[in-house]
C-alpha cells in the first residue's frame, strides 16, 4: 500500500476510538441525567406531601411552626412514600366480570410493564427472576375511583349484610394497597418489547437481510454523499424506523424501532 494509504488507515482508526470514547461517554452523561431527574422526582413527591399536610392542617397564629420532620421520623410515623416500579394491564379492562382471584380463572394473561426511569439498566433487575415459577406483586388500586371508604360494607355475596372493611376484598380502604400471587410466564426485555411487528416482512431475518439490501445500495441522494456533512440517513421499512450512519465504504444501522413510536414523538 502506498504511503498515502496507511496515514488514511491510521487516521481512520483514530477517529474510531474517538467514536467509541465519544460513545461511552454520551452512555454516562445519560445515566447521570437519569440519576439526576430521580433524585429530583423524589424531591418534588416531597416537597408536595409537605405542601398537602400544610395545607390541611392550620397552624395557630401564636404559635411558631414547627420544624420539618425528618425522613426517619415520617417513617416511625407512618408516613411512606413509594414510588411506582411498574404497570400492570390484564385481559380484564373493566371491573365487571373481573375474578376475585387470579385461582378462578386460569387462562387469564396479564403484563406487568417495569418503568425504565427507576434503575439505569432496568433490565439488570429481572436478571434471575426467570429461576421462579411464581412471584407476588403488591399493587396499589390507583385508579380505584373513589378517595372515600367506610368501616363497613356490603359485599355482593353477602345478599346485603354488612361487614368490617378489613374482613372483606373491598378495594375501597384506607391504604388501597393489594397483594396477588401470579404465575411467571415470560419475561421480556426493554429491546424485545421495543422491536417492531412486522406486516410484510415475514422474521427478523429477512427484515435484516431487506436492511442490507437497501444499504449496500446507498439510497442516499448525490446532494446527500457528496455536499452534505450529516452522515446520519434515515428510512422506514415495513413497520420499522431505521436510523443509520454512512461512513466510508460502509454503513452501520444505529438503531430499529416502530414507526408509531416516531410518529408519536415528533
Amino acid at each position: 500500500m502506498s504511503p498515502l494509504c496507511d496515514c488514511c488507515g491510521e487516521h481512520i482508526n483514530k477517529l474510531n476510538e474517538q467514536i467509541s470514547v465519544m460513545r461511552k461517554e454520551i452512555k454516562n452523561l445519560r445515566q447521570m441525567l437519569d440519576s439526576a431527574v430521580r433524585g429530583h422526582r423524589k424531591h418534588l413527591i416531597s416537597i408536595q406531601s409537605a405542601v398537602s399536610k400544610m395545607a390541611l392542617c392550620e397552624p395557630d397564629k401564636d404559635q411558631t411552626a414547627p420544624p420539618a420532620a425528618s425522613p426517619q421520623a415520617a417513617l416511625e410515623q407512618g408516613n411512606i412514600q413509594t414510588v411506582p416500579i411498574g404497570y400492570i394491564t390484564s385481559c380484564f379492562s373493566v371491573k365487571n366480570g373481573t375474578p376475585r382471584q387470579p385461582t378462578i380463572c386460569g387462562p387469564s394473561r396479564a403484563e406487568l410493564r417495569i418503568q425504565q426511569s427507576v434503575f439505569n439498566n432496568p433490565e439488570h433487575a429481572l436478571v434471575g427472576l426467570e429461576q421462579y415459577s411464581h412471584v407476588w406483586v403488591i399493587f396499589l388500586f390507583h385508579k380505584n375511583g373513589h378517595l372515600s371508604y367506610k368501616a363497613k360494607v356490603k359485599p355482593p355475596r353477602l345478599n346485603g349484610q354488612r361487614v368490617g372493611i378489613y374482613s372483606t376484598r373491598s378495594p375501597h380502604r384506607p391504604n388501597a394497597l393489594g397483594l396477588t400471587l401470579a404465575r411467571l410466564d415470560t419475561i421480556v426485555g426493554p429491546s424485545e418489547s421495543d422491536r417492531p411487528r412486522f406486516k410484510f416482512l415475514r422474521s427478523p431475518e429477512e427484515a435484516a437481510a431487506a436492511i442490507r439490501g437497501v444499504l449496500s445500495a446507498d439510497p442516499r441522494s448525490v446532494y446527500r454523499r457528496t455536499r452534505c456533512r450529516d452522515r446520519l440517513f434515515f428510512f422506514t421499512l415495513d413497520t420499522a424506523d431505521i436510523t443509520c450512519w454512512f461512513g466510508q465504504d460502509f454503513a452501520e444501522v444505529l438503531q430499529v424501532r416502530p414507526v408509531e413510536q416516531h410518529i408519536a414523538s415528533m
